[in-house]
Parts: C-alpha cells; structure tokens; sequence
C-alpha cells in the first residue's frame, strides 16, 4: 500500500489550519470501519511541533522503531532473491 507523508500532503501555507487533524480524522474513521487496531505513520524526529500534535491527539511517539528502506539498485536486486 502505497503511502506518503503527511508534511508532503498538506504544503506549507495550509499548515496550522487544521487539515492535518481532519485528515488524521477521516484515517482513523475508516480505520476503524475497516476493523483495523491501530494506525502507524512516521515523524521525523527534529519535527517537535508535529510531535507535540501527535501527542496531543493521543498518539504514543514510539522510540524504539525505525524505517528500514529499500529503494533504487538494492530494490531491483532484491526482487530476484532466493526465497
């Protein structure tokens, strides 16, 4: 499933508006329609007032995770694996 980040989605002149909220709103609505316990995203951590949000919001800042990635020439490579 494809995915992006929100600082991507909402540019700069429509932060602090609100569009962030009712956007995290409508995930967590059909979230829960669809029966999914929970919805994970990420913050980058020099982002403290996106952090301070999230918190707000009731979400747990988890500090034991990271993003593992794999893109470009190891993704190519990595589609022949042997499994």
């Amino acid at each position: 499933m494809p995915f992006r980040f929100i600082m991507e989605m909402i540019k700069k002149c429509y932060r602090r508006k609100g569009f962030g909220k009712m956007l995290l709103a409508a995930v967590a609505k059909q979230a829960v329609k669809m029966g999914y316990g929970k919805v994970d995203w990420v913050a980058l951590d020099w982002n403290v007032n996106a952090i301070k949000f999230y918190e707000q919001m009731g979400a747990n800042v988890l500090s034991d995770r990271r993003i593992c990635r794999l893109t470009g020439d190891a993704l190519q490579a990595y589609q022949n694996a042997n499994v």
